[in-house]
């Protein structure tokens, strides 16, 4: 049986690091993150939310309803 070890917490100045680190290769290939999608990033970053929480945000803010 398998255990998942959660990774160890980051925190907000250390996800917002990482983050920036991300900017430039974004950059070359001609995306830009918003400012709500950098927040998003940081709180998973962080382990503040889920994956299936950052995927529910996104697509209610492309107009899908979830229950």
């Amino acid at each position: 049986m398998l255990v998942a070890v959660p990774a160890p917490r980051k925190t907000e100045a250390e996800a917002r690091a990482a983050v920036a680190q991300m900017e430039p290769i974004t950059a070359i290939e001609g995306r830009q993150m918003s400012d709500g999608d950098k927040d998003l990033l940081v709180e998973l970053i962080r382990g503040v939310i889920t994956f299936d929480e950052v995927a529910a945000v996104i697509a209610r803010e492309a107009g899908y309803e979830l229950d």
